[in-house]
């Protein structure tokens, strides 16, 4: 599924300058053709501090099996584990745009919401 992704604006510049906004570059083809191997984009990590991810938004996440590797993937569906002892844990389901390309949670399973780093909310290039 492809969701068209803004070009970054004055707007998002200024969140940026007054470091509302960090800067991701994309690597791989996993977000092909959403997000292409290169593209920069503009992550706000407030994004989730008082509101879960939404179905189709894209994010930046800590990947669960790899310390130290951030990936940018779109969410597909959001619950609350059952499984867990913490009442409220909400975990996310995390997929490639591409399929064929990069790994996402059919290979490494759903993600902790605290994994997820911030929102992307546009594209700088």
């Amino acid at each position: 599924m492809q969701l068209n992704l803004p070009r970054s604006n004055w707007r998002e510049i200024v969140l940026w300058l007054f470091r509302r906004r960090r800067l991701f570059k994309v690597t791989g083809d996993s977000m092909h053709p959403t997000l292409a191997p290169g593209a920069v984009v503009m992550v706000d990590p407030r994004a989730y501090r008082k509101r879960i991810p939404r179905e189709n938004e894209i994010v930046v996440a800590q990947h669960p099996r790899q310390a130290g590797l951030r990936i940018v993937k779109r969410v597909t569906a959001v619950f609350e584990d059952p499984t867990s002892s913490i009442a409220g844990t909400v975990h996310v389901i995390l997929a490639s745009d591409n399929e064929a390309a990069g790994a996402d949670s059919r290979s490494f399973g759903p993600v902790a919401l605290g994994h997820v780093l911030g929102q992307v909310k546009s594209r700088l290039r």
